[in-house]
């Protein structure tokens, strides 16, 4: 990759820079910096055949995998397996950062590039969200 490409949506306050391709990795890797809103999540999903990995960069994120819930700090990462029911969380005040790690990266790049425009209608409802004071 050339030059770091970025999504965002601000509905769950998500900004996706994407560090590495399937494309850059022979299909072995993706790799991405999630920036998190405070108030930001990425919603609850589960990947089928893809094991998950985050380090967390900057602030607090909270991962509920299966129904136990870690908060990891800067320097703390957490493994998700496949098939795992999974969420992340800005647990702090200001906004938070992690590396994602998925492997392999499958059809992962496109799939994501998918929800995210899939999405995009939605973005006003986050100006409501903000204005009625909902996180």
């Amino acid at each position: 990759m050339t030059q770091a490409e970025h999504l965002h949506d601000r509905l769950t306050g998500q900004h996706l820079t994407f560090l590495q391709t399937g494309r850059d990795t022979s299909g072995e890797l993706l790799q991405l910096e999630v920036r998190l809103d405070p108030g930001g999540w990425v919603p609850r999903h589960a990947h089928i055949r893809q094991d998950e990995r985050v380090e967390v960069l900057v602030g607090i994120v909270t991962v509920r995998v299966g129904g136990v819930e870690r908060t990891l700090e800067v320097g703390d990462s957490a493994g998700v397996r496949r098939r795992k029911v999974h969420i992340l969380r800005n647990a702090g005040e200001g906004e938070a950062r992690f590396l994602l790690e998925v492997r392999p990266a499958r059809r992962m790049e496109a799939f994501m590039r998918g929800l995210f425009a899939v999405m995009r209608p939605l973005q006003p409802l986050a100006r409501l969200r903000r204005t009625r004071g909902e996180a």
